[in-house]
C-alpha cells in the first residue's frame, strides 16, 4: 500500500509548480524581454530536480526513473 506521506507530499509539489507555471506564462506575456530568465530557471530547477533523483538513487541503490513508464507520462 503506498504510503499516504508520498501522495500528499507529490500533490503539494504539483500545486506549486502549477503556481510556478501559471506566473511563469503570465510574466513572459506581460514582458518577453523575461523568456531567457524564466526558462533558465526552469532549466536551473529541471537539472536540480533530475540530479537529486540521480544522486539519491546512487545512494540508495534504486533508480527511480526505471519505475516510471515514460510512454504514460507523455500522453
Amino acid at each position: 500500500m503506498l504510503n499516504p506521506e508520498i501522495t500528499r507530499n507529490l500533490e503539494e509539489a504539483y500545486d506549486h509548480l502549477h503556481e510556478a507555471l501559471r506566473i511563469s506564462i503570465e510574466s513572459v506575456l506581460a514582458d518577453k524581454s523575461l523568456k531567457t530568465p524564466i526558462g533558465e530557471a526552469w532549466e536551473q530547477f529541471l537539472g536540480r530536480f533530475f540530479r537529486m533523483i540521480r544522486a539519491e538513487g546512487k545512494e540508495h541503490k534504486l533508480n527511480l526513473l526505471s519505475l516510471i513508464s515514460f510512454q504514460k507520462v507523455w500522453k
